[in-house]
């Protein structure tokens, strides 16, 4: 059976300007699932962009590092006083609201079923035992959104994988998961930024470090990747997590990197089935039959 590859981008919706980027490796590259925040400047956009794009698989993507969509004034315990902006600790958090919790996720959801007709294909976290992991897991369950989906392959030092056991309802899938960030941080995050000289988004894939090629028959890899062009909300006022500054310069790496013909090659050479993780999880073709629609020569079938 053909190895299935998943190219995930995730903080699609951060802005407008970072949209431009993230939606270049879908138009003129080879990714196909798009992990969405629903509380960024550029949400709308990016769903708006997305209702065109059906081949894409989507996912929310549940940073909540921005701005409540509900009045703050009915979300207090999840932003910072006086403030519309996300508290950083709300998923460890005792004093989250959970009822308040559950109104936010919600209202983010609803908006993204009123533009992209639909709710998000996967969602959540796993489950915890705070306030706001609970209503995480909640909705999830409520809208209908597939969650702990597939193995977590973690980078250690010695430049090998820890996995997390898979979830039973979706062991057949044999979808392996991979995020790009662990890779940066391992190969960029030094002492300065001149090592960003040297970053090779998608070199990981190319040397095979992942052991793509010794997965089990029918495997898919879903590889997390963070295209994007760059504005000041971005670079300084978004994420607030440590060593920022290399995280968001590798993002334009990723978009050229992601729309590369070395890449193009490595997928064609060995015979690799693009796919969506709607696609892994279920049995669908979306994304090989838009690759026909196109005659793309990466359609395998």
């Amino acid at each position: 059976m053909r190895k299935r590859l998943i190219i995930r981008t995730d903080d699609a919706g951060y802005t407008k300007v970072h949209n431009l980027g993230t939606f270049e490796t879908y138009e003129n590259g080879y990714s196909s699932h798009a992990e969405v925040m629903l509380e960024s400047p550029g949400t709308v956009d990016a769903l708006q962009r997305l209702r065109e794009m059906p081949w894409v698989s989507v996912g929310w993507h549940t940073h909540f590092w921005n701005s409540a969509v509900c009045d703050p004034k009915e979300v207090k315990s999840l932003v910072i006083s006086g403030t519309d902006r996300f508290r950083h600790d709300l998923r460890d958090a005792l004093d989250v609201d959970y009822d308040e919790a559950l109104k936010e996720m919600r209202t983010q959801l609803d908006r993204c079923v009123d533009i992209l007709g639909k709710a998000p294909d996967v969602g959540g976290i796993k489950s915890g035992t705070t306030p706001f992991t609970k209503a995480m897991a909640a909705v999830t369950r409520e809208y209908g959104m597939a969650h702990d989906y597939g193995h977590r392959m973690h980078l250690r030092a010695d430049g090998n994988f820890d996995n997390d056991p898979v979830d039973p309802r979706w062991e057949a899938s044999k979808i392996y998961i991979v995020d790009q960030r662990g890779i940066v941080a391992g190969d960029v995050i030094k002492e300065t930024l001149k090592e960003l000289e040297n970053y090779d988004p998608v070199r990981f894939l190319l040397e095979d470090r992942a052991k793509f090629f010794a997965l089990p028959d029918g495997a898919a890899l879903m590889h997390g990747f963070h295209p994007a062009y760059l504005d000041y909300y971005v670079a300084r006022l978004g994420d607030y997590g440590p060593n920022m500054r290399y995280y968001t310069l590798s993002r334009v790496y990723d978009v050229e990197g992601l729309c590369s013909k070395r890449l193009h090659d490595w997928i064609k050479d060995n015979g690799i089935e693009l796919c969506s993780l709607r696609d892994a999880l279920y049995g669908t073709h979306d994304y090989q039959n838009h690759l026909r629609k196109i005659n793309s020569d990466l359609c395998v079938y």
